[in-house]
Formats: structure tokens, C-alpha cells, sequence
């Protein structure tokens, strides 16, 4: 796959390489179900990592419907592996492309944040080194990194309470994705637990690329 010096212009399409198919079929067949249950409005989340990332582009890896594009903008892209959850964010009329955490459509050292809302919960455990690499590599030195999990001790395809049937989750362990990011050459992690959906708690995990 060709790296770009960014994300193109509008909703673009790329060869995905590791997606989980089953998970991005969900998302594909019930994308406006999943924007009318979750709403538009979000934590602010957003805002407060744009206070952290500073001026300059980031990514919205996992954008979804894009729900945080505009607390994360101007100089933001978004990128998600369904397309009927692109459709819906085009409202942003920011730039958005079709891709893959695996194989960031980004070229190297390019931009001062990743964001991520409940995306990396999505790959198996033993697949999260190649994705904490590629949001290394296309991270400017001292770059932030943030990204939500839900914190517990499971891997499948059947995870209690999910309301949208069949999608792949694999869950964390504060010390786990710890040791994850540090392997991954991301330093400095910072771990908080923040209020999840129900009785579930979620890790909000922050770290930089080392180098600033």
C-alpha cells in the first residue's frame, strides 16, 4: 500500500489489510441504528485532547460516525474501516478516509496527535504491536497519543451487554497495555479510568512519541 504525506481530501478508499471483517460488517449493515442509540453528543473528550496534542494535524483513527471531528478540528482527518459509518461523517465535511490501524494511510512523523475512541478494542491483542507501531511511525516526535479501552480480561465475539451482536473485543488490564505501549515506543503512558457504558469501566490511556 502507498503512504501518503496525509489523508486525501474527502472519503477515499484503501486496500484493507487486517480489519476485522465480521466487526466492520456489523458497523456496515447498522450504521444508523449505532448513531441513533450512541447520539451525537460526546464527553469532551475531544477538546480536552486537542488542549494536549496542540496546533497542527491529527487523526480520528476509528472516527466512526464522527461524533469528535469537530472538537478535534481544523486540521483533523478522520479515518474508519466502514464505509456507512464514513457516509454519516461526512457531515463534518472534513477530509476522511477508509482505512486500517495496521496500515496508517500516513506518512511517517506527520502529525502531533492520534485519537482514538474505543477503536483499538476492536484488534486481537496479538495484533496491537503492529497498530501501536504504525501510530509511532506516523507520529512527529513528541506527538500525543490517546486512546479509550475497556478495562477487564476478554478476547471473542461474544462480549456481555454488547448491544450491537458480533463485533470482536478484546479487553485491558492497566498494566498490560502499559508494558503494549512502552514495547511500542511510545513513552511516558498515563493511565486513567474513565465512567463506560453500564457497569463497565473504561482506560483512557495517554503517551508521546519520545523525541521532542
Amino acid at each position: 500500500m502507498k503512504r501518503t504525506g496525509g489523508c486525501r481530501e474527502g472519503l477515499t478508499s484503501i486496500l484493507l489489510l487486517a480489519v476485522d471483517a465480521p466487526t466492520v460488517a456489523v458497523y456496515e449493515r447498522r450504521a444508523d441504528e449505532w448513531i441513533a442509540r450512541r447520539g451525537e453528543t460526546t464527553e469532551g473528550l475531544g477538546r480536552r485532547f486537542r488542549r494536549e496534542a496542540g496546533p497542527g494535524p491529527v487523526a480520528d483513527l476509528g472516527c466512526g460516525a464522527g461524533r469528535y471531528l469537530a472538537e478535534l478540528g481544523p486540521s483533523v482527518a478522520g479515518l474508519d474501516a466502514s464505509t456507512s459509518m464514513l457516509a454519516l461523517a461526512t457531515r463534518s465535511g472534513l477530509p476522511l478516509v477508509r482505512g486500517d490501524l495496521e496500515a496508517l494511510p500516513m506518512g511517517d512523523e506527520t502529525l502531533v496527535g492520534l485519537f482514538a475512541r474505543h477503536s483499538y478494542l476492536h484488534l486481537p491483542k496479538d495484533r496491537i504491536p503492529r497498530a501501536l507501531g504504525e501510530a509511532r511511525r506516523v507520529l512527529r516526535p513528541g506527538g500525543l497519543f490517546l486512546a479509550t479501552l475497556i478495562e477487564g480480561d476478554y478476547e471473542g465475539r461474544a462480549l456481555a451487554g454488547d448491544d450491537f451482536e458480533g463485533r470482536f473485543f478484546s479487553l485491558w488490564g492497566e498494566a498490560e497495555i502499559v508494558e503494549a505501549l512502552v514495547a511500542a515506543g511510545l513513552g511516558e503512558p498515563q493511565v486513567e479510568r474513565i465512567a463506560g457504558r453500564g457497569a463497565r469501566r473504561d482506560l483512557m490511556v495517554r503517551a508521546r512519541r519520545p523525541g521532542r
